[in-house]
């Protein structure tokens, strides 16, 4: 069982969105899927089974902490893997999944994949939600595959430290604790837009680079700037960029990855899922030995030979008589007589 982990959105690796890529002939249990995702510590686990036909994958993604319906930095992830190391005669595949139909393409500069676009609608966020951002104005809000704010500097952005249990509690739909935040580029740098996402509805207090919200993010800036394409950048710890083209039905993004490691995972885990929520077994141990009490010598039986038995130690001597008792008799009175 094949795993690869891969950057997506960076041309090198320690940077960008690492995701785990685990091709398999068959589906695991859904428990054992969970397992492999939590062991792994990614913000995502792509799990890919061929239907059949030559380039078309059924794809699930798994968090550390549970399944969820979309994931773009694993699904380019995954088709960067197909399409140059298991099937690189292949320019195109197609990923089945709970999103629909998604497609990951190798051109000159790197991968696109297509990610349906979702209509924009007003929001007005609590006021609540933007005390926990710690900011004290927005500039604009709306609710298009996740919950988004607009800031207005990228200074802004870049210095925000929200309360995460917060942004799980308020935030609510369409998406549960899920939030996309983003401000326009500052003058001279080379992309147009900035952005964050938290997401601890998922388990993940704040993403490194995330593809479905450069999807959620882009056509706003498109439309925001007159453009019909724009390039992002997501200002996490590892930091990640994306070009993005919108279409009238989807979003098409352009990114490089970096392959960070190539490896296996035992066979076993195929035969895990009836044994997931069992303890693990000790190793045999001896039977212990009733504990015997230890035999002394004789000579430390009897602490004094035989004619040497201890007597009792003489009264201290002392400089004052013992005070008479009743028992004793009277003592002698002396009578001194006087005499010329």
């Amino acid at each position: 069982m094949k795993i690869w982990i891969v950057h997506a959105f960076t041309d090198r690796v320690f940077t960008g969105n690492p995701a785990a890529v685990a091709p398999r002939e068959r589906w695991l249990p859904d428990a054992v899927l969970q397992a492999i995702a939590t062991e792994n510590k990614l913000s995502e686990t792509a799990f890919i089974v061929p239907t059949g036909l030559k380039g078309n994958y059924q794809m699930r993604w798994f968090t550390p902490a549970t399944e969820v319906p979309l994931c773009g930095h694993a699904t380019l992830a995954a088709g960067a893997v197909l399409l140059s190391e298991i099937e690189p005669d292949l320019e195109v595949v197609v990923f089945d999944t709970h999103a629909g139909a998604l497609v990951v393409r190798r051109t000159n500069e790197g991968y696109t994949l297509d990610l349906p676009r979702k209509q924009r609608s007003s929001w007005t966020p609590p006021e609540e939600l933007i005390a926990a951002l710690g900011v004290d104005e927005i500039t604009d809000a709306y609710i298009a595959e996740y919950a988004n704010i607009v800031l207005d500097n990228e200074k802004q952005l870049a210095e925000l430290k929200p309360d995460i249990a917060a942004v799980n509690r308020i935030v609510r739909g369409p998406r549960q604790g899920m939030l996309v935040v983003s401000a326009p580029a500052d003058e001279g740098k080379p992309y147009d837009f900035v952005q964050r996402f938290f997401c601890p509805g998922v388990g993940i207090d704040e993403d490194p680079v995330t593809g479905s919200a450069f999807a959620d993010v882009a056509p706003y800036w498109c439309d925001r700037f007159d453009l019909e394409s724009v390039v992002g950048y997501q200002a996490s710890k590892r930091g990640g960029y994306m070009r993005a083209v919108q279409t009238l039905s989807s979003v098409r993004l352009l990114g490089q990855v970096a392959v960070y490691l190539r490896g296996e995972l035992d066979a076993a885990l195929t035969r895990q899922h009836n044994r997931l929520g069992e303890h693990p077994e000790a190793p045999q141990r001896k039977k212990r030995r009733a504990r015997k009490a230890k035999a002394m010598p004789a000579i430390f039986e009897d602490p004094m030979l035989p004619g040497l038995e201890a007597e009792a130690p003489p009264s201290p001597p002392t400089s004052h008589p013992a005070p008479p008792t009743g028992d004793e008799p009277p003592a002698p009175r002396i009578i001194v007589t006087g005499g010329k």
